[in-house]
């Protein structure tokens, strides 16, 4: 059914605020399901297999924390006095006690066996203001205590490493911070083998002697690499798994000496795409797979017997494959999950003991979501002999007349085939969507993403520009019948396209988007390793380039319908973004709306806020592609 429906927003359009609340037209039982988070969310088992966790959606949109007995313990679960806004991460550390670290609070632990919910740390401990804690071993052999790192008060700005007593909250420091080490990597047994450090732009590697000393075993250029990005220590404390593009364009999964910071063995690589992460045995501790993403993500296990319980699980579902989560110390019971194109992931317990395999909760309604056909394409881009990647969604009945070029953020992030509540209701709403990969996105390798450093606004943007002439080659839809859309990074690329590509877009939508260039870079800068960041963005182009490549500067030039939404506590895009580049287009009378989202994040975490994005999205599109569909 299709309704008029009324949301509370504030929406500026022509440089005026509009008291009224805004008018728009959508499926109203639809964008219920598709705004609402998914019932459960993160769920994780206990290291002894006895409960579970997970964030589980009440009654007013909010995600809480839940703790359960495994198996069938659902309907007797304790709620945590926390939301999923609370919280930065969750871990179960020595069997039955998950550990939070949450926004206001520090670390919190809850004791599942006893039914206790206390601060950790007695005396100092982490601070909001500091640098946020990381769990570095919840020591398997010693269930009594848990090695962290977290600001060390001697050394403002850099982590020592911490030994705490789950029990008491005592906590004993057994390595001092020290410049330039940012991040500690401890093996499963709790021997801190290497730190990592940033000097600049460099990369700096040490490794622990066996006389407490560090050696330096590896220092590289972040950008020109290949950098190595730790993913763990393995057990025994004399090899880590690391990804490198050591012997290949792509990122490989190998194995690092400790002792030398030499690769020793390349564990997983593909021809096309880079390896994301390591899948570990948690009854060894050793990698037995790695995941990377093609159109969606898949895994490469070489261990015979993960294969086929991997197998097993996915037969007795009926479906192709399933993911491997976390497991039980002990192996007797593992966490899968089933991915889906069109709806929220699925969870299942497997008993190996009682050979049962158990759904955890999920919306009982899912099944009803609308279905998406999504498939890879291949784009030819000027001036690289790789070609760009892009995922094409349209409705089930198939390709329509009208298309939204969907931009994804980042830029160093891409598009895959999964879930996207956007993307379900644009399709069930009769539009095609096309995600473009292009260049600067992360996951085809290095040259891939090298190719979009300082790139903003010029060759990334003419590969937006290439993704829609391929609609139009291809016959799917014609100029005018195109709208560009995207948050953060893909909201500036869409504003972009509103001033270079009026000739293909009717109308463009930014989320979050950044407006200036120049403020961007200065904000940036006042961040900790904006060395790591800037070049990116700034390479070696001059003041007056950066202001060419940013829209707010060029206002003039916007040809388009505009849609601007923007939070106001956003962090990473600040709200004056938005806010000028309002001011600029109201300057110039272009015709555009501004919706302001307030007291949202640059994530829109809040069921509201999805709303009045969709909402205001979808009738904005409705309104500029009519064509092509009924």
């Amino acid at each position: 059914m299709v309704r008029r429906q009324w949301l509370n927003c504030w929406l500026i359009s022509l440089g005026m605020v509009v008291l009224e609340p805004c008018v728009v037209m959508a499926d109203s039982a639809l964008l219920d399901k598709l705004v609402r988070a998914p019932y459960l969310i993160a769920p994780a088992i206990s290291s002894d297999g006895h409960y579970l966790s997970g964030l589980v959606r009440q009654e007013d949109g909010t995600s809480q924390i839940v703790v359960w007995r495994a198996p069938d313990g659902f309907g007797t679960r304790d709620q945590l006095p926390y939301r999923r806004v609370d919280i930065d991460w969750m871990a179960w550390v020595g069997g039955g006690r998950l550990l939070l670290s949450t926004e206001d609070n520090g670390l919190v632990l809850y004791d599942a066996h006893l039914k206790r919910l206390r601060p950790l740390i007695e005396g100092r401990g982490p601070r909001p203001n500091e640098l946020p804690p990381v769990l570095l071993s919840h020591l398997p052999d010693d269930p009594t205590s848990i090695l962290m790192q977290w600001e060390d008060p001697g050394v403002a700005g850099f982590p020592a490493v911490y030994k705490v007593n789950a029990i008491t909250g005592a906590s004993e420091k057994i390595i001092s911070a020290w410049k330039p080490v940012i991040r500690w990597y401890a093996s499963p047994a709790g021997e801190v083998r290497l730190g990592e450090g940033f000097e600049g732009r460099q990369q700096i590697l040490f490794a622990s002697r066996s006389d407490g000393s560090w050696k330096k075993i590896s220092k590289r250029d972040y950008f020109r690499g290949p950098a190595h990005s730790v993913l763990t220590v393995e057990a025994g404390g004399a090899t880590a798994l690391v990804l490198s593009a050591h012997a290949s364009n792509t990122r490989d999964l190998w194995r690092m000496d400790v002792a030398t910071g030499e690769l020793s063995k390349r564990l997983a690589g593909h021809k096309y795409y880079d390896m994301s992460s390591a899948l570990i045995d948690p009854v060894t501790d050793l990698a037995v797979g790695a995941l990377y993403v093609a159109e969606a993500t898949q895994q490469l296990v070489w261990r015979a017997d993960k294969r086929d319980e991997l197998k097993l699980v996915a037969d007795r579902l009926g479906v192709k494959s399933v993911f491997l989560l976390a497991s039980s110390r002990d192996g007797r019971r593992s966490l899968y999950r089933r991915n889906w194109r069109n709806r929220p992931s699925s969870y299942y317990l497997w008993d190996k003991e009682t050979d049962s395999l158990e759904q955890l909760p999920e919306d009982g309604d899912v099944d009803v979501l609308p279905k998406v056909r999504t498939e890879g394409v291949s784009i030819r881009v000027p001036k690289m002999k790789q070609r760009m990647h892009a995922l094409l969604s349209y409705p089930e009945t198939g390709l329509t007349k009208k298309t939204v070029i969907l931009l994804h953020g980042g830029p160093v992030r891409r598009a895959q085939d999964r879930f996207m509540p956007y993307v379900s209701l644009l399709t069930a709403h009769g539009y095609n969507v096309l995600q473009p990969n292009f260049r600067g996105s992360s996951g085809y390798g290095e040259r891939w993403r090298k190719a979009g450093y300082a790139e903003w606004g010029r060759a990334m943007q003419q590969d937006v520009r290439s993704a829609a002439e391929w609609i139009v080659d291809e016959g799917i839809s014609q100029p005018g019948d195109m709208c560009v859309t995207g948050g953060s990074y893909g909201g500036y690329a869409a504003l972009m396209s509103s001033i270079k590509d009026d000739d293909l877009f009717a109308c463009a939508i930014s989320l979050n988007g950044v407006t200036s260039l120049p403020h961007l870079i200065y904000y940036l800068s006042q961040n900790r390793f904006h060395e790591l960041t800037v070049p990116r963005i700034l390479g070696r182009l001059a003041e007056r380039t950066l202001r060419k490549r940013s829209p707010v500067y060029r206002a003039e030039l916007v040809h388009t319908p505009v849609m601007l939404f923007q939070a106001t506590a956003d962090h990473n895009v600040p709200f004056e973004h938005g806010a000028m580049m309002a001011d600029a287009l109201a300057k110039h009378d272009k015709e555009y709306e501004f919706i302001v989202l307030k007291g949202a994040e640059h994530q829109l975490r809040r069921e509201a806020d999805r709303r009045i994005y969709l909402e205001n999205s979808l009738d904005f599109l409705n309104r500029y592609l009519s064509s092509g569909y009924d």
